[in-house]
């Protein structure tokens, strides 16, 4: 089938599980004889290496279409229904080119990748009878309630209240202009349907490479872990700071060989270490492979109390055998179980108490790793996921 697919950025290099849940499923449409477009902004990616990259799957087009915050557009959008996140998605460039391309080209299927996008909708409608899916990263409402809730400036929790009270209007209103919903998690579905019951909508997860399977753990370093994350992301941000202020000065003050291992694109190099840990904390920032960084680390954490969706890296982690400390939020979605698949904990206290058994071997981390290995091969690949985008495309097109 021919597919057009809109998203707002675009997905590779794959540093983050907004690129990956992306670029995985052209990549997996593609290997089943699919024909894709592909549309987006190149906000500031490389142009040659990342049109490279995905022409393999794809006929991309990659406008050149910046997306940055500011504080001149932040403070106009006071006065707007629509919140600031959406409205920096709005462009003439992007719609004029799409109906140009609708005019040229016959489609099965448009799927658009965000939520922040859903306003293409209403336009479309009246130009093609093409089914339209939305697939959205997140539940953005929820995201932006959390971090209302855990910011402390004044000024930009009132801001981020007032930003959640248009989502709360505003997104299931897009969402309903679509023929489907195909959302990441079942905690993203029962939000929605609470929302709007009037909304037809599926779930299907994002997919792991059946690669990561094959990667093979090493012994590790004692008393080791590794935090993962793009801090330019407020939610990353936000983990790894509460890590660092709260939890971690106590693991290092009951095990003093502790040490904390910081990855993530961006700034991330550059994430401010207090200096009665600097001994304990290596800022290592990007990596071009984090799976041969992980491969001899005894423990990740994903201290998140920001997110919806599902968090891709902790999938990710799961398929390669990384044993793995993280909050409810973080697992959210995924369907794993606390000593199980993975270790769980909500709170300061929880955190440190959990980290310290880990380190004393009270868990069977060998048993908890291919548990999750295991919950990966039956629920994550791409090769299933792509079958099930399949039927849900055939579904609407023969409708």
């Amino acid at each position: 089938m021919k597919i057009l697919q809109i998203a707002t950025l675009v997905p590779y290099p794959v540093t983050d599980g907004g690129k990956l849940s992306v670029f995985g499923l052209i990549k997996s449409l593609s290997e089943k004889g699919h024909e894709i477009d592909f549309v987006c902004y190149r906000k500031h990616d490389d142009y040659n290496s990342s049109f490279k990259a995905l022409k393999e799957y794809c006929n991309p087009h990659i406008l050149d279409v910046q997306t940055d915050n500011s504080i001149i557009g932040a403070a106009k959008n006071l006065f707007s229904h629509i919140p600031y996140n959406a409205s920096k998605y709005y462009s003439d460039i992007l719609l004029n080119y799409i109906v140009k391309l609708l005019a040229e080209k016959r489609f099965d299927i448009i799927q658009i990748n965000h939520s922040y996008l859903g306003w293409l909708a209403n336009h479309l409608k009246k130009i093609t009878d093409t089914p339209l899916v939305m697939r959205p990263q997140n539940f953005e409402t929820t995201i932006m309630k959390r971090y209302s809730e855990q910011i402390n400036n004044p000024l930009l929790k009132f801001y981020s209240w007032l930003q959640y009270r248009k989502l709360v209007s505003y997104e299931p209103r897009i969402y309903d202009n679509f023929d489907l919903c195909i959302m990441m998690s079942p905690d993203d579905l029962k939000l929605l349907r609470k929302s709007n019951q009037e909304i037809n909508a599926v779930v299907i997860p994002a997919g792991i490479e059946e690669s990561l399977l094959k990667v093979e753990k090493k012994k590790s370093i004692p008393f080791s872990i590794a935090h993962i994350g793009h801090t330019d992301w407020f939610p990353n941000y936000d983990s790894l700071k509460w890590f660092l202020d709260e939890i971690f000065p106590v693991v290092v003050k009951e095990e003093p060989r502790a040490k904390l291992y910081v990855y993530g694109g961006g700034s991330t190099h550059k994430f401010p270490v207090p200096d009665k840990l600097k001994s304990n904390v290596d800022v290592i920032g990007f990596v071009p492979n984090i799976w041969k960084e992980l491969e001899d680390k005894s423990l990740a954490v994903v201290p998140l109390r920001i997110g919806g969706g599902i968090r891709l890296k902790i999938l990710e982690m799961l398929a390669i055998g990384q044993p793995i400390i993280t909050t409810s939020i973080g697992k959210e979605g995924i369907g794993v179980n606390d000593n199980e698949h993975l270790l769980v904990a909500d709170s300061k206290e929880e955190f440190i108490s959990k980290i310290l058994k880990f380190f004393n071997n009270e868990y069977n981390s060998e048993k908890i790793s291919d548990t999750g290995r295991k919950f990966i091969e039956m629920n994550y690949l791409w090769k299933s996921i792509g079958k099930r985008f399949e039927m849900v495309y055939n579904n609407l097109i023969e409708r």
